[in-house]
C-alpha cells in the first residue's frame, strides 16, 4: 500500500489526469442515460427485434437505404425530420432501433424520439456494424 501512495505522491499530474478522465466518462454516460437512449450492438438488436418486436428506423438518405437495409426497416431520412417522424406515431408503444450509416447520425434521431416519449436504441456502428456481423440486409 505504501508503494501506491508513494507513486501517487510522486506522479500527481498523472493521477489528476486519470481522475479527470474517469469523471468525464461518468459524465458522458450520465448524459446518455438521461436522454433515454442506449447504444446496442447488432446481436442485441436482433434479440430486441425478435423478442420485443422492435421497429427499425433507418435515418439514411433514400438512395443509401435502397442500396441495402435491415429487413422491414422504415426509411425516415434525418434531413426530413421532424415532419417525417410523424409516420412513426403508430409505433410509439414499441422499442425503436435507430440506424444510420456508421452510428453517428442516429444519435440526433434517437434524441428527438426520446423527447417525444419513444424508447429509442442506437445501433452502434450503424449499417457498417450490421454488415460486419454478417447479418442479412435487403436491397430494393
Amino acid at each position: 500500500m505504501e508503494n501506491v501512495t508513494d507513486f501517487v505522491a510522486q506522479h500527481m499530474g498523472l493521477f489528476y489526469l486519470l481522475a479527470a478522465g474517469l469523471v468525464g466518462l461518468m459524465l458522458i454516460e450520465f448524459i446518455r442515460s438521461k436522454r433515454g437512449q442506449s447504444r446496442i450492438d447488432p446481436k442485441a438488436a436482433v434479440l430486441l427485434i425478435n423478442k420485443n418486436n422492435a421497429v427499425v428506423v433507418d435515418v439514411r438518405p433514400k438512395e443509401s437505404f435502397l442500396g441495402g437495409h435491415i429487413v422491414d426497416a422504415i426509411n425516415s431520412p434525418l434531413h426530413e425530420w421532424p415532419t417525417n417522424a410523424k409516420k412513426l406515431d403508430k409505433y410509439k408503444n414499441k422499442p425503436m432501433i435507430v440506424v444510420c450509416g456508421n452510428g453517428v447520425d442516429s444519435q440526433k434521431a434517437a434524441t428527438n424520439l426520446a423527447k417525444e416519449g419513444y424508447t429509442a436504441y442506437i445501433l452502434a456502428g450503424g449499417m457498417r456494424a450490421w454488415s460486419g456481423a454478417d447479418l442479412p440486409s435487403v436491397k430494393e
